[in-house]
């Protein structure tokens, strides 16, 4: 089965298409994940922050419930 001159380039032209789409999907999907990636670390930089605030008090309210169980404990 012989191709024409036709054929070919359209299925040349038809590559292109696809390669071209191809190319854009991924650019696309580049622009997401860097959109993703970006609120993803200030999410994380948020939940960093309010773990550097709550695990001292944790620790002071860990250590003022030990304080009172042990008060009430000894005058028991």
């Amino acid at each position: 089965m012989e191709r024409s001159l036709r054929d070919i380039l359209e299925w040349v032209v038809l590559g292109l298409l696809v390669v071209v789409g191809v190319l854009l999907a991924l650019w696309v999907g580049g622009w997401v994940f860097t959109f993703l990636g970006r609120v993803l670390l200030a999410l994380s930089g948020l939940i960093w922050e309010l773990l550097k605030l709550a695990i001292p008090l944790l620790i002071l309210a860990a250590i003022g419930y030990g304080v009172v169980y042990l008060l009430q404990k000894r005058t028991a």
